[in-house]
């Protein structure tokens, strides 16, 4: 029997709790829901949900224990993702400050992460990378993990963490009508601009 097969309900109920709370991920789909719709935010979707089954992979491989038996590594890769979202949170606080000055809509400046750079991004996020080593490590018992293991736990995080991430994609697309005006997108950048900074502060605990 499959050492996962008796703990696929512990599993997903992880799942689920850990893919559709506030992180990284999902604050920047809300954001590229909100500017520039559900439809041209499918790449940057798609990129994260591959990037975190790349990292299940990973660990199944063996990067776990290496993360484990290297607590350095993680740290660097808490600061990494800390001077990225800072990085964003600028971008997203100037471009705020621009649409003060425009009537344009920013998604006619602007545009969408690209998959690439989504997938990209997972292998810096902290979040990301605890999710896939307590897939990789917490569910077999202290057994090694079978490839049907592997492909159960990848299915359970695709038919959970897509629509999870999906919900917080509409959540901001549902608000667009709102930012029609410039004085509420203008207040919108800012909010967003600092709830992805005080992220980036939160990746450091």
């Amino acid at each position: 029997m499959s050492t996962l097969s008796l703990t696929i309900g512990p599993l997903a109920l992880f799942a689920l709790v850990a893919s559709i709370t506030p992180g990284p991920n999902n604050l920047l789909l809300m954001r590229s829901g909100a500017l520039f719709g559900v439809r041209r935010s499918l790449w940057h979707l798609l990129g994260v949900q591959t990037g975190f089954i790349g990292l299940v992979v990973l660990a199944h491989l063996g990067a776990a224990a290496l993360l484990l038996a290297l607590p350095g590594v993680f740290g660097l890769l808490r600061w990494a993702c800390f001077a990225y979202l800072l990085w964003l949170a600028w971008l997203i606080l100037r471009d705020a400050r621009a649409s003060a000055a425009t009537v344009a809509r920013p998604a006619a400046d602007g545009r969408p992460m690209r998959f690439v750079e989504a997938l990209l991004f997972q292998l810096i996020n902290p979040k990301a990378w605890m999710m896939a080593l307590t897939v990789g490590s917490a569910f077999y018992g202290g057994l090694a993990p079978t490839h049907l293991d592997l492909a159960t736990a990848i299915l359970i995080s695709i038919c959970i963490g897509g629509p999870s991430m999906l919900v917080w994609t509409l959540w901001g697309a549902s608000i667009d009508r709102v930012l029609r005006r410039p004085a509420a997108r203008q207040l919108f950048g800012y909010a967003m601009a600092a709830l992805v900074a005080a992220t980036a502060v939160w990746m450091l605990r």
